[in-house]
């Protein structure tokens, strides 16, 4: 037995629905979600089922035969235009008979005088196919300037006939997802609307948050990434250095006598951009020796695992990496708000968890305190001792706490907003939304954070994300 989610395009008729569901029932498929919101989008509808591989597999051919699957390769387009129209009359009447002639439709206008001789107007179109719209809008072009056309209408309700086709288009687009992809992020790009949907959130507020989270990973691609990197010397052969990229967790490196530790390493989608870094700080990089610290397992801070042979981890961190390769819920995923949130995380940000093999247990937590110690890790000279934390945050997350030279490496259980860059604040505003909480217990995370910066005053303090900070309790 297995779910299986389908999305629909359902015809603007009374009944259909039910036929749907009557060829649902006549594959022994239970219904276990449905979601349909009509100022969303007046065809597309979500029905995850519960039924044998056998059912499911003759449902989704029966589902195909009859032209009921949402096709992402449809023809239909909406955007969003601006037209520069002179103030006379009659050119307006003329641009809607161009409309007229190639079947285009208007679904929505903003336009008025701005006291000279032309008006800037914004129109929503909609057409069957592109090259409908194309004619429509050249023939326009001989009498009438185009100032801007926008396939983008996220932000503007134009045309919700064929919004999840439009949007799912977009990320194929984005993020050159496969089809396969495609239908797994727009599935959760829905449930996340489902649940914020109780929050009286706007509907379409949602998916440009969506949309600004994928796009923001792809902006700061290739040359465009270009990280804050920090550098301390901790002792007289020990150097730290922090990378903060524009998102994504931070990676520390401890250079000492030729060797590397790292703590946490980012987003995989920018596992290459990162590399080129190393390379520039170590040019004798390829031939050091290097093992990680995982702080704990969230995507942000686990992007970059294949050029180590030793990964330190907590056992219940390596118990979420175990889950993952056996294609159970991690941890995350556990959380029903979480959930959707990490899938379209997991596909934004090419995720794949480390090898198991790797992975090397630091210890286990045994109680339910905020903090319990869990082991020690030396490196060189440094000598860490591992606290695992309750969970409030992610349960597994870890802390390393270097005595004598007074550091502290937190995770995420202490972030220091302050020290954001422009780019780490706005992409930091992305997650809490779509997440509801970056917390898996917020009360149980704020006792650890309050805890830890009691404990380690006069530590440097080397958070998740924000630059490094000295805890004078100011």
């Amino acid at each position: 037995m297995k779910y299986k989610t389908f999305i629909l395009r359902l015809e603007d008729r009374s009944g259909h629905l039910l036929e749907v569901s009557e060829i649902i029932s006549s594959h022994n498929a239970n219904i276990t979600r449905l979601s349909y919101n009509k100022i969303v989008d007046q065809h597309a509808v979500f029905v995850e089922v519960y039924a044998d591989e056998e059912n499911i597999a003759n449902l989704s051919k029966e589902l195909e035969d009859n032209n009921l699957l949402l096709k992402q390769t449809s023809p239909e387009v909406d955007v969003l235009v601006t037209l520069q129209i002179l103030d006379i009359p009659g050119v307006v009447t003329n641009i809607l008979k161009v409309f007229e002639k190639y079947d285009v439709n208007i679904s929505y206008v903003n336009t008025q005088e701005n006291d000279t001789s032309y008006q800037y107007c914004k129109i929503g179109l909609y057409a069957t196919s592109l090259e409908l719209m194309q004619k429509a809008l050249e023939q326009i072009s001989t009498f009438c300037e185009i100032v801007d056309i926008n396939y983008d209408t996220q932000e503007h309700i134009i045309d919700n006939t064929v919004f999840y086709h439009n949007f799912a288009g977009m990320m194929q687009k984005t993020l050159s997802l496969s089809q396969k992809e495609t239908d797994i992020f727009l599935n959760n790009s829905n449930k996340i609307l489902q649940i914020l949907e109780d929050k009286n959130e706007n509907y379409f507020k949602t998916f440009n948050y969506i949309r600004k989270f994928a796009e923001f990973t792809v902006d700061y691609k290739d040359e465009q990434f270009n990280p804050r990197i920090s550098h301390k010397i901790i002792a007289d052969n020990i150097n730290l250095y922090l990378i903060e990229p524009p998102c994504g967790s931070n990676t520390y490196i401890i250079e000492c006598d030729g060797e590397l530790l790292f703590i946490d390493s980012g987003f995989a989608c920018y596992e290459d951009e990162m590399k080129q870094f190393f390379h520039v700080l170590f040019p004798d990089f390829d031939n050091m020796n290097k093992q990680i610290v995982i702080t704990h397992a969230d995507m942000d801070h686990v992007g970059i695992t294949d050029i180590f042979e030793d990964i330190h981890v907590s056992e219940n961190t390596f118990i979420n990496f175990k889950r993952e390769h056996e294609g159970k819920k991690n941890f995350r995923e556990e959380n029903p708000l979480h959930e959707p949130y990490i899938k379209l995380d997991r596909i934004i940000s090419r995720y794949n968890p480390p090898e198991l093999t790797k992975l090397r247990i630091i210890g286990n937590k045994t109680n339910n305190e905020e903090f319990e110690r869990i082991g020690e890790f030396k490196f060189n000279e440094l000598f860490f001792d591992v606290y695992e934390s309750n969970g409030g945050h992610l349960k597994g997350e870890i802390i390393l706490v270097e005595k004598e030279k007074k550091i502290v490496f937190t995770g995420d259980i202490f972030v220091n907003v302050k020290g954001f860059t422009k780019e780490q604040y706005d992409f930091n505003l992305l997650a809490p939304y779509l997440m509801g909480s970056v917390n898996t217990d917020s009360s149980k995370a704020a006792a650890c954070r309050k805890i830890l910066l009691n404990k380690c005053e006069d530590y440097l303090l080397c958070p998740g994300h924000g630059t490094w900070v000295q805890n004078n309790n100011d």
